[in-house]
């Protein structure tokens, strides 16, 4: 600083007084302040403008209002934007209406465009660059390197966005290229090698097709060349005017251009008598500053018009219950229940605290779709019963296809207010731009769509197809064709996944799977005996004494064999190992233990998994040592069986913890140990019941942890083969997974914690996870797994009062984990759960009370 500059260079003494040399110091240090103060006013001022500016918003886009971020979300309808607009020499437009902007490349990498019934993704656009010479020459050159032209002082942008822009002085650096190029006045000549650029546009397009519609409709038809005229495409686009961003160059639609100041910049460049050939330059301007509006579509059905972005904050993670009106929705149904009777509806509005939904029926009838003809067409639903529609839910943007059905009806069929097009009518490349568009809305119980030729008109949802969801069905039809079932593995595999749901087939097929395995815990005992005993025949011992197996598998100890193990240090490993694979003893028919030794691996996940026949002696030390800990450290609520004849198999059950959505409730894991434990953790099956209730456990019975290498972790979530136990693992599936808010178990989440949108979420999916909590409940009833089914039924027995009155907590309004605790408060200040949840509970409560009537537990109250 300046201040420091001073104090040095008065280093001698100049006679003047204290007083006098304070006051200077004082009033030097004032000025310094001043100037402090003043830039740092002036910095935050740009930083606001530049903040106020960030927080846009694009269609489509979720919010919440700022001042109560735990209420309905909205989702944004419209938005107005206005801009200043900053020149090549400063000078600046404002308030310009976005929609009078235009870019200044028609196309750029990225942009979906349209080519007859073609579909495609712009891979790269080559520019066309119009220069002009100082001799009023001027040629237009296609730019297929970057390098060719190259730029020289006055640089006028540093960190321009684009190679070349109007206005840039530039020399030729490859001759040919100008040779090659378009002289549009004058002549090709060595000495034309600087000038300015005048124009750029995109002169050819490298474009990756994607799909045609004909192929939609089941036509066939060879993709067109990739390199394109930029003239022969159609942009795909909608909303492009809320899309602009700080630094953005753009252009001026015609009636909004020629600024003072741009003829100024340009003219800048060449001498005077030079100027008169430069009549004409496209004026590029550059978004200084923007300022938009949004309107907002609530949940309950309402539109905010012209909200500021302060009155709104972004909603990255609703919840997997919020609905909004227009939206299609099914009807949730129990597996028993028919397929048929399946309701579709739209959502008319939404009672996003309460967790209801206004629902108007509709229901699918030969390929159409029409209004019940009885029966309540409007109805307000819990929002635990319904889910997204997957084939009538559309995003705003999505790019969409007309479907076969819409081109097949006749125009008199379609008489629903919607575009028609007839398969007949489509003569030309360009009729195929009324077949290819982007949803822009929902209206009037339809989808509005702008089509590539500009037309914005209504669809109905089962008249158009999501070009995202296409691609993605044709990814699984592929996958499913080069499915090879030649390989006598994967033929096994298949048969396996056929017999999973038939025990008696199960079992056929794994006990002929175990007839030449090794049996281990049996077999390697009478094999480490037997080789004992052959140890001490060599050796010539006259001991008739033998180490065998009583039923319970104990071993018998002579003293013989104890004293020998000194001389022969051999058999005093066999002994060794054999100490570890002995069993512990039967419980009895009444005795129900936490960990326990059983027969009958059919109905396991893993059961035919390879590699357990020729495993390696520390393999089998290792397992032993698992067994050991569990039978000495297993918690009450968590229980184990273990399989005499496979012992790489493992079978464990976890009791829900209190103050968790999962109290009270049973979940079942099949653990495999692979030949190679613990170098590798153990496989892991979650019996789902095909269920997701807990973000880590899926209904295909896949577990996500990072201690399963199913996730990344780090220090002790991650598996350690020096450390890593079985027993660890399952204290964290109880501890970790299923915990008290499983909702912010799902990656990435843990950073709403404690933020008002994440803890109403957490309560939402608290609630869901107690109703399929529930649901898991009878179908473990109903099929308890093996070895299990009397712990169930005791179980059960006795927690099924306790379960109940949860429920009846519940109806009464207690948070769910919280049954009969008043005091208790939820982070976002919730007391009560919400009406939805409790219509949902009162209706699954009945089969509930019904699946342990069923399974013989008394439920009187």
């Amino acid at each position: 600083m300046d201040l420091f500059v001073i104090d040095s260079d008065n280093e001698s003494y100049t006679g003047t007084s204290d007083s006098e040399d304070q006051e200077e110091c004082e009033f030097t240090y004032s000025d310094h302040a001043q100037s402090i103060l003043s830039s740092l006013d002036e910095s935050i001022g740009k930083i606001d403008d530049f903040l106020t500016f960030e927080r846009g918003f694009l269609h489509g886009d979720i919010v919440c209002p700022v001042s109560d971020p735990s209420g309905q979300l909205g989702r944004v309808v419209g938005v107005e934007m206005l801009v200043d607009l900053e020149t090549t020499s400063g000078d600046i437009i404002k308030d310009v209406n976005s929609k009078q902007l235009s870019r200044v490349r028609s196309f750029v990498s990225g942009d979906c465009v349209v080519m007859g019934p073609w579909i495609g993704r712009v891979i790269r656009a080559f520019d066309l660059v119009t220069v002009v010479f100082s001799d009023g020459a001027k040629c237009e050159m296609l730019l297929r390197d970057s390098e060719v032209l190259k730029s020289i002082p006055p640089i006028r942008f540093e960190d321009a966005p684009y190679f070349y822009y109007p206005s840039q002085r530039v020399r030729i650096v490859h001759p040919s290229v100008s040779m090659s190029g378009t002289w549009l006045s004058g002549s090709w000549r060595v000495c034309r090698d600087e000038g300015v650029v005048s124009h750029v546009d995109v002169g050819l397009v490298h474009v990756n097709w994607i799909t045609s519609v004909t192929n939609v409709w089941g036509d066939r038809s060879s993709s067109p060349p990739n390199f394109q005229d930029p003239k022969d495409l159609t942009l795909l686009s909608c909303f492009p005017y809320a899309n602009w961003q700080l630094g953005d160059w753009c252009t001026l639609s015609a009636g909004h251009d020629g600024s003072p100041g741009v003829m100024d910049s340009v003219k800048s460049c060449f001498p005077s008598e030079d100027l008169k050939s430069c009549s004409r330059y496209s004026q590029t301007y550059v978004v200084a500053k923007a300022k938009s509006t949004f309107d907002v579509l609530w949940q309950n059905g309402s539109i905010s018009l012209g909200l500021e972005p302060h009155n709104l904050a972004p909603v990255s993670t609703p919840g997997d219950h919020d609905f909004w009106p227009g939206q299609f929705v099914l009807e949730k149904l129990a597996v028993e229940e028919a397929a048929e009777r399946q309701r579709i509806g739209i959502v008319r509005n939404v009672d996003a605290l309460e967790r209801t939904v206004n629902v108007k029926w509709i229901v699918p009838v030969d390929d159409d779709i029409v209004r019940y003809g009885s029966g309540p067409t409007e109805e307000t639903v819990s929002a635990y019963e319904l889910v997204e529609h997957p084939d009538f839910s559309f995003c705003t943007g999505e790019v969409i296809i007309r479907s076969a059905l819409n081109i097949d009806k006749s125009d008199a069929d379609l008489t629903n207010g919607t575009m028609t097009v007839s398969r007949k009518s489509l003569d030309t490349s360009s009729d195929f731009l009324s077949c290819i568009g982007n949803v822009v809305g929902y209206k009037d119980e339809g989808i509005e769509v702008q089509w590539a030729s500009g037309v914005v008109s209504k669809a109905q949802h089962f008249e158009i197809i999501g070009l995202e969801r296409l691609l993605d069905n044709s990814l699984e039809s592929m996958n499913e064709v080069h499915i090879s079932v030649d390989d006598d593995a994967e033929q096994d595999k298949i048969h396996r996944e056929s017999t999973k749901n038939d025990p008696e087939e199960s079992a056929q097929d794994c006990s002929g799977s175990l007839r030449n395995a090794l049996i281990f815990s049996k077999t390697a005992f009478d094999f480490l005996s037997n080789a004992a005993s052959s140890l001490f025949a060599a050796h010539g011992s006259t001991s008739s004494s033998s180490v065998t197996a009583d039923p319970q598998y104990q071993i018998v100890e002579t003293a013989e064999l104890h004293s020998s193990t000194e001389e022969f240090p051999e058999v005093k490993h066999i002994m060794e190992l054999v100490t570890h694979i002995q069993k512990p003893r039967l419980p009895s028919e009444n005795d129900i233990k936490i960990f326990d030794v059983v027969v009958d691996c059919s109905d396991h996940h893993f059961v035919n998994e390879c590699g357990h026949e020729n495993v390696k002696r520390g393999w089998l030390k290792k397992i032993q040592q698992e067994w050991t800990i569990l039978q000495n450290d297993l918690p009450d609520d968590i229980h184990v069986r273990v399989y005499e004849e496979r012992m790489d198999l493992l079978r464990a059950c976890i009791v829900g913890a209190a103050g968790t959505p999962y109290h009270d409730n049973l979940f079942f894991f099949d653990i495999f140990f692979p030949p190679d434990y613990p170098h590798e953790p153990p496989s892991v099956h979650y019996h789902s019941g095909g269920l997701r209730l807990n973000p880590n456990l899926y209904e295909s019975g896949k577990v996500c942890l990072s201690l399963l290498k199913t996730w990344a972790g780090t220090g002790n979530e991650v598996w350690n083969p020096e450390g890593s136990t079985v027993l660890q693992l399952l204290l964290s599936l109880q501890a970790l997974v299923l915990n008290e808010k499983p909702y912010f178990n799902e990656a990435g989440y843990d950073k709403f914690v404690g933020k008002a949108d994440g803890e109403k979420n957490s309560i939402t999916y608290n609630e869901n996870a107690f109703l399929l909590s529930c649901k898991s409940m009878m179908y473990i009833l109903h099929k308890p797994p093996k070895h299990f089914d009397k712990f169930v039924k005791e179980h059960f027995t006795c927690r099924a009062p306790h379960i109940l009155e949860a429920c009846g907590a519940y109806l009464s309004g207690d948070l769910v984990g919280h049954a009969r605790d008043a005091v208790y408060v939820s982070d976002d200040g919730c007391k009560n759960c919400s009406t939805g949840f409790k219509i949902m509970l009162g209706k699954l409560l009945p089969k509930l009370v019904a699946a342990f009537s069923g399974a013989g537990i008394a439920c009187n109250q």
